[in-house]
C-alpha cells in the first residue's frame, strides 16, 4: 500500500528530476545565446547574500582574477544561521558557515582579509525597516568607496530568492548614493531551478548575458565548492551540477 509519506517522496523525486530537466535545458539556452567575454582585468567586489553564493555564482571568475594578481573582495551580507536548522543550532551554523567560506575563497587565491561578513539576520534582507535598510545601504556604500572596485558582482534582480533579490537592490541603491559609475555583473543562482511558470529572465536579461570560460580553473571552483560541506548535502543534485559547468553566466546591467 501506498502511504502518504511515500507518496511525498515520490512527488518530491519526481518534481526535482523535472526542474533538473529544465534547469540543464534553460541554462543552455542562455549560453547558447550568450556573447563570449574573457575575464577583465578591472577590480572587483563580490556581493553575497550567503555562504556559498559566491562560488556557486562567481568561483571560477573569482580564481581566475586572484591568479592574474586582480584586486578582489568578497562581501557577504547574511550570517546564513537559517539554512539548516534542524540538525544545527543557528548559532553553530553562523561560525561553520564562516569557516566554510575563508576555506572555500583560500581555495580560489583569496586572503582572510579580503573577506568581509557583515553579519545581517539571514532570510530578513527584503523585510527590513526603512531605518535598517538606509543603515544597510550606508554599510555597503562605505565599502565600495574604501574599495573603490571598477566591477561589482551580485545575484540577478530577479533570482527567485528573497535575500538574492534584496542583496541587488541594496547594491544597486549604495552604487547609487556613493555616486560612483561601475559595471554591474548579475550573477543567477535559484533563478535556473525553478517551475517554468514562476519563470523572470526577460529578453533584455538573454541579450545582456555573457559566458566566461572557467574551464582552467574548473577543479579549483569544484573544490571550492566542496568546502561547504554543511549545504551541499542539503541542496538538489541538479542545482549543484549546474555550477561544474567549463562556463558563468552573467548578466549586464
Amino acid at each position: 500500500m501506498l502511504t502518504k509519506k511515500h507518496a511525498d517522496s515520490f512527488r518530491r523525486f519526481i518534481g526535482y528530476n523535472l526542474r533538473e530537466i529544465y534547469s540543464k535545458l534553460l541554462f543552455n539556452f542562455i549560453l547558447y545565446k550568450s556573447r563570449p567575454l574573457t575575464v577583465s582585468h578591472k577590480s572587483a567586489i563580490v556581493f553575497a547574500p550567503h555562504q556559498d553564493d559566491e562560488t556557486f555564482g562567481c568561483g571560477g571568475t573569482i580564481a581566475l582574477k586572484c591568479a592574474s594578481g586582480i584586486p578582489v573582495k568578497v562581501v557577504f551580507l547574511t550570517d546564513g544561521k537559517h539554512s539548516k536548522p534542524d540538525s544545527i543550532q543557528p548559532e553553530e551554523i553562523v561560525n561553520i558557515r564562516q569557516k566554510e567560506a575563508v576555506n572555500a575563497l583560500k581555495t580560489l587565491g583569496m586572503t582572510p582579509s579580503e573577506i568581509h561578513f557583515l553579519g545581517h539576520a539571514d532570510g530578513t534582507l527584503k523585510h527590513l525597516s526603512n531605518e535598517q535598510r538606509q543603515q544597510i545601504i550606508k554599510q555597503l556604500a562605505e565599502l565600495l568607496k574604501s574599495f573603490r572596485p571598477q566591477e561589482v558582482y551580485v545575484p540577478h534582480h530577479h533570482d527567485k530568492h528573497p535575500d538574492h533579490e534584496a542583496t541587488y537592490n541594496l547594491v544597486h541603491d549604495a552604487i547609487a548614493s556613493s555616486d560612483t559609475e561601475l559595471q554591474i555583473l548579475q550573477y543567477p543562482i535559484w533563478m535556473l531551478w525553478q517551475n517554468p511558470l514562476s519563470f523572470h529572465l526577460n529578453l533584455q536579461d538573454i541579450s545582456s548575458s555573457y559566458r566566461i570560460s572557467i574551464a582552467s580553473v574548473q577543479n579549483q571552483k569544484k573544490q571550492a565548492i566542496a568546502s561547504y560541506r554543511s549545504q551541499i548535502t542539503t541542496l538538489p543534485p541538479g542545482l549543484l551540477n549546474r555550477f561544474s559547468s567549463q562556463f558563468e553566466i552573467f548578466i549586464r546591467s
